[in-house]
């Protein structure tokens, strides 16, 4: 029996449905799932609980076992983020406080292992292009970085009593987009603007995919391979390398067939940064924040860029080639083209953290 923490979320609500087919599962999220998705999950046990609050996710884990029997894994994903740069209350409730609780009480109730995802955001890109890996350490750098940080060091604490595997992931993305930096340079560079051509620094900043296909893969690889695990591991769930801005602008553009507009306009993070600020201020007055934060800026042509070789080997899993953020761009522009409300409505919930799952 497997136990998923923020079940109802992007990547929670597909794994719940990958996995219930094979087992026994457990859904705990604050949420509620949306009627399309308890329709998908049949089997699925499914509890309304904020994981901030330790004792009453203890008296289910006892319900749990008690009802349903033993549970053989947890994998917590339930997590806050916010892309400013002001610490948030959720950080330390949900992120520090939550994994806590979450670690706690599956060492008390003899889980055979629990399963994390961290972030490849919570590595700071190195000044000197070279590649991050599993071994880089986590750092404190934005306070989402910091909550993902403290989060790994709390498995890392708790591995002699309870074995923990650590996902670092790249950047989610599904066919309908779905992932709030790409969501906004592909509204960027769609629009006909006098900025849709605009690209800060000399292009070169970029961060590592993986489709939500692939997240499923590398959970149920590493729920196969669970007791060949050391007690304490980090892998990085990603495409290996980098995906530059100045390579998804072309791909983006020739996905929308704008002939004549493939070419970028490289801008100065100087003139950027008045551009995020006038944008910021527009978004307050219709109460649609941008994902754009000035503080990216300080991060102009350092890319994070990934070797993975290690979680390749160990695992024997790659990303999938044909999920390839690059090969994946123009279905992905093809529903934002014939069906663009919804493409629109569906990023604009998982931005805002009100993602709810809807079958394709």
């Amino acid at each position: 029996m497997i136990l998923i923490t923020g079940a109802v979320g992007f990547i929670g609500s597909s794994l719940v449905i990958a996995l219930s087919k094979d087992h026994r599962v457990i859904g705990i999220d604050k949420r509620k799932p949306s009627d399309v998705l308890i329709t998908a999950t049949p089997g699925v046990k499914w509890i309304e609980l904020d994981i901030s609050n330790a004792l009453k996710l203890k008296l289910i884990f006892q319900q749990v076992v008690r009802d349903y029997g033993k549970i053989d894994f947890v994998i917590h994903l339930a997590a806050y983020y916010h892309f400013g740069n002001d610490w948030q209350e959720e950080y330390e409730t949900t992120n520090i406080k939550g994994t806590e609780n979450v670690v706690n009480a599956a060492t008390h109730f003899g889980i055979q292992r629990i399963f994390f995802t961290s972030s490849i955001a919570a590595l700071e890109p190195p000044d000197n292009g070279l590649p991050l890996n599993e071994s880089s350490p986590a750092s404190d750098y934005i306070p989402y970085a910091k909550s993902k940080s403290e989060g790994e060091n709390i498995l890392k604490k708790a591995s002699l009593k309870i074995p923990s595997t650590i996902l670092r992931l790249g950047g989610v993305f599904s066919d309908w987009c779905e992932l709030p930096p790409l969501y906004g340079l592909i509204m960027l560079w769609s629009s006909f603007k006098p900025i849709s051509n605009m690209i800060p620094g000399k292009g070169e900043s970029g961060i590592p995919y993986i489709h939500i296909t692939d997240v499923i893969q590398i959970i149920k690889r590493c729920i196969v391979l669970h007791d060949k695990l050391e007690n304490c591991e980090t892998f990085i769930a990603s495409q290996s390398g980098t995906v530059l801005h100045k390579n998804l602008f072309i791909s983006i553009k020739q996905a929308l067939n704008q002939e004549g507009s493939h070419k970028p306009i490289y801008i100065s993070p100087v003139l950027a940064r008045v551009g995020i600020l006038l944008k910021l201020k527009f978004g307050f007055i219709f109460d649609k924040n941008p994902f754009e934060q000035t503080w990216m800026l300080n991060y102009t042509d350092r890319p994070w860029i990934v070797n993975n070789d290690f979680t390749q080997k160990r695992l024997g899993w790659q990303a999938s080639p044909e999920l390839d953020i690059l090969n994946r761009l123009p279905l992905i522009i093809n529903f934002y083209k014939n069906h663009k409300d919804i493409w629109i409505e569906r990023n604009l919930r998982r931005g805002a953290g009100k993602y709810i799952y809807q079958s394709d």
